[in-house]
Parts: structure tokens; sequence; C-alpha cells
């Protein structure tokens, strides 16, 4: 795994005053009954786990959301002792006795799970840390998302069947997953509304925690009986689930601050006369004489190679990357010379331009969270906060 490389001036600054401003925004729209989970899987979608976790629950959230159990010990260990902590993918019941030790509450599709996490603790001679500890767990539910979960209600009636046998779990939640929330046919939503209230209603009422909302589901869908919590996710972060281009955002998504900048340097700059090629494969060839730079951000950094149709700023111009994506380098198109240090914003505003996430997915076919998570743990985050 890369180390952060703070011997050069590639940088990711994340704003968590950002963070805290979006959470907040996203709560004034909740019922007092409703809470908001942090969703900081992917180290917070590239943003950095432990810091955007401590930032969103000061602003307001109740709980935290990861995909793996590594995650979840990851934020145990800095500090966030006591906060809820779900783990939304499904978790290998050997690692039973961490579970426990942890105060880690898990995701189950069937009740397996605890027959075999029962069967480690008793193979391993643990089975005493059941009587200091409670397993938490939500069941998913697959109402049309084809992940995880179960699917009809003859199955969760078997599951409650068998999970009465388990004294030593907890049952929180239960909770589905929307497919076409943040982009798709419109009407699945409302067939997988339907699927959810045909299994939810079949879950005792002794279960406390009853949601299906991400982002996108608690800003545009507010159905009833509502979500009893708000998945937050990429609205964390300050962007519009469907990235949308900016004008034509509504209010509420036109209020979200993007938290993320990734910005560099020039490092070197040379005048390359005209008919000389830059870079791997020679795909580039100057016209005229022109004034090139070199960027110490790569495609290991996860600026990737498609990344080149993507237009750079410099103070305050747009310049154009010539040439193919180097692992650590690229090669870009000034307008001028320019003094070696100079800023470059890859992700980010300079003067009255902005390289805005969104703006940049659609340009390379792929949506703001895959270039978030594609930053690599080489280039440093560099936090602000009030």
């Amino acid at each position: 795994m890369f180390e952060p490389s703070e011997h050069r001036p590639t940088e990711a600054i994340v704003d968590l005053n950002a963070i805290q401003h979006n959470v907040r925004l996203m709560l004034d729209q909740l019922t007092p009954e409703q809470k908001l989970y942090a969703t900081v899987k992917a180290n917070a979608y590239g943003h950095g786990a432990v810091p955007v976790a401590k930032a969103a629950l000061e602003a307001g959230a109740k709980g935290l959301l990861v995909a793996t159990v590594d995650e979840a010990i990851e934020l145990r260990t800095n500090g966030l002792s006591q906060v809820p902590i779900l783990v939304l993918g499904l978790t290998d019941p050997l690692g039973i006795a961490e579970l426990l030790h942890y105060n880690i509450t898990i995701t189950v599709s069937d009740s397996d799970f605890f027959r075999l996490a029962y069967q480690q603790l008793e193979a391993t001679n643990q089975l005493s840390l059941l009587d200091l500890y409670h397993l938490k767990f939500h069941l998913a539910l697959d109402t049309g998302m084809g992940r995880i979960g179960l699917r009809t209600v003859a199955e969760v009636e078997q599951f409650i069947e068998d999970v009465s046998a388990f004294k030593w779990v907890e049952w929180e939640g239960a909770f589905t997953h929307f497919a076409t929330a943040g982009g798709g046919p419109q009407d699945y939503i409302e067939y997988q509304f339907e699927q959810w209230q045909q299994l939810i209603a079949v879950v005792p009422d002794t279960v406390p925690l009853k949601h299906f909302a991400n982002t996108a589901m608690g800003m545009w869908h507010p159905y009833e009986p509502k979500s009893d919590i708000i998945r937050f996710g990429i609205g964390m972060y300050g962007i519009d689930p469907l990235d949308r281009p900016l004008a034509e955002l509504p209010e509420f998504e036109r209020q979200l601050q993007p938290a993320l900048q990734l910005i560099s340097e020039i490092i070197y700059t040379k005048k390359v006369p005209k008919g000389h090629s830059i870079s791997y494969g020679a795909t580039y060839t100057t016209t005229t004489d022109e004034w090139i730079a070199t960027v110490p951000i790569g495609y290991a950094d996860g600026w990737l190679r498609r990344y080149s149709v993507i237009e750079v700023l410099v103070g305050g111009v747009a310049c154009p990357i010539v040439g193919t994506i180097n692992m650590d380098q690229m090669m870009i198109r000034l307008p001028e010379a320019l003094p070696i240090g100079t800023p470059v914003t890859l992700i980010g505003k300079d003067g009255h331009l902005e390289n805005h996430a969104s703006e940049l997915a659609q340009k390379v076919d792929t949506i703001s969270y895959e270039i978030f998570c594609g930053i690599s743990n080489r280039v440093p985050r560099i936090y602000l906060k009030d």
C-alpha cells in the first residue's frame, strides 16, 4: 500500500467545515425522530475516514457506516469508542471475537452467521465473551438491488424463527437499498418500495431501526413511513448524487459545499518547438512553439490515463493535458511561461473557474464517487477546520 508522499506538492485538501455544513443542511430536512448516519466507507470516499467521521459526529450525525470490519476497527482505535458503527457488507463469522470486543454492529443475510459464529467461539474457548457482550445486527432485505439480503416474506419469517435461538444477539435494525434512486428508471423505485413494505411488515415491532434512505432517497423521495436512518453518503461530500451540471441543480443541492480539492504545482517547464512529441506513445505533437509544464501526479495517484481530456486550472486559466498521463507525472500546455511552483488545480476552484467533480465525471463517463475513491493513499490529505 502506498504511504502519503510528503515530499512533493500534490495534495488533497479536505474542508471539514464543508462536511459539517452538509450534515447540518441534511439534518434540517429530517424529522426529530430520524437519525443521520455518516457514510465513511472506502476511507470516507477518499476524503479520510477518521477526520470526516469526527467532523460529521460533531455536526449531529448519530452513527457511522462502513463497508468492512477493518474500516470499523480503524474508527474504534482512533477514539470513536461509543458511537454506533454499522458494517454494511457481510462479515466472516470467524471474526466474531473482534466484533464483540469492538462493539461493531454487523449486517446479516441469514441466520447461519450466528450458528457459525457460536461454533467459532466454542472452538476457541471464548464462549465466555457472550456473558459480557451482545452482538448487534441489522438484517439486509433485497427489494431489487440484487446484492445481499432476504428476498421473500417466507425467508424473513424463517429467519425470525431461527434467530430466536440465539439469546446473545440484539436485532437492532433492518434495511434495504434502492438501485435507481441515484439514476435509472424511477418506476423501479416504486416497485422496490412496495417490496420493502411487504418485507418490513413481517419484521417484529421490537426491531427499532428500519431504514432505506441513502442520500438520494433522503433528499428526493420522502416515502411514508419514513426511513428511521438517512445513510448520508455523497451529499455529505458536497456532491449531487446524479452528477448534474451545476446550473441544473435544485436549490437544496446548490447549497451543498464540495469538501475536496486536488491540487499540485508546476515542477518543470520547457519551450518545446513545433513538431515535437510529448509523453509515451508520442500521442501528442506540438503544432507550434509551446510552453509545456510537468505536474507531479499520475495514475498511481488516481489521476487516470483517461482523465487526459480534463483541463486543469492554472492561474485562472484552463490548461489542457497533453500526451499520455504517466504513472507519477503528466504534462500540460501553458498559455505562457510560468514559474516553477505555480499552483495547479485538478479538482476545485481557481479564480472564476471550477473543476467540479460532477462535471469532471461527466467528461470521463464515470461518477464522482469513483473519482474521489480513486485518489490513492500516496496523495496526502490536508484538513481544514475552523
